[in-house]
């Protein structure tokens, strides 16, 4: 009984760990409404402005906005008409691409941050749909609902 007492033990918890992380997560919506992504020492906000630009802010614990630091950020839009490599320009507060992304949506972008010069990139891709949900009124790329009645 000492010895299948521990395994019973194991296997519970290892069940109950893989039952938690079969559920739809779904990221929480940064300060501005847009996607919150996690990152190398914290998490950022994904976000698209009105111009079609992106911006990217460093976040604090928070969910406050802070200075970049030494971050580098591309990303690559993958839009119909063909991928098309956005460059980010630092301002004090976020970083934002110097170009629009492509015309048309339902398409990925995949965003690429490093935390310095010389560390390995991270990559996130993020399926683009300006679309705002009706159930939590985020844009659909940003969503934060969950649960079986929601459909994406």
């Amino acid at each position: 009984m000492k010895r299948i007492l521990p395994i019973i033990i194991a296997t519970l918890s290892l069940s109950v760990a893989f039952a938690a992380d079969t559920h739809d997560h779904k990221p929480a919506a940064g300060p501005s409404g847009g996607r919150v992504i996690e990152i190398e020492g914290g998490h950022a906000e994904f976000f698209i402005q009105p111009d079609r630009k992106v911006r990217v802010t460093i976040l604090d614990e928070a969910n406050k906005p802070i200075a970049p630091g030494g971050q580098r950020i591309t990303a690559i839009a993958e839009a119909p008409g063909g991928k098309a490599r956005l460059t980010f320009g630092r301002t004090a507060e976020a970083f934002v691409s110097e170009t629009a992304l492509p015309d048309g949506d339902g398409y990925r972008i995949v965003l690429q941050i490093r935390a310095t010069e010389s560390t390995k990139p991270q990559n996130t891709r993020i399926d683009y749909n300006p679309a705002i949900c009706e159930g939590c009124k985020h844009p659909e790329y940003a969503c934060t609902c969950t649960g079986e009645g929601h459909a994406h």
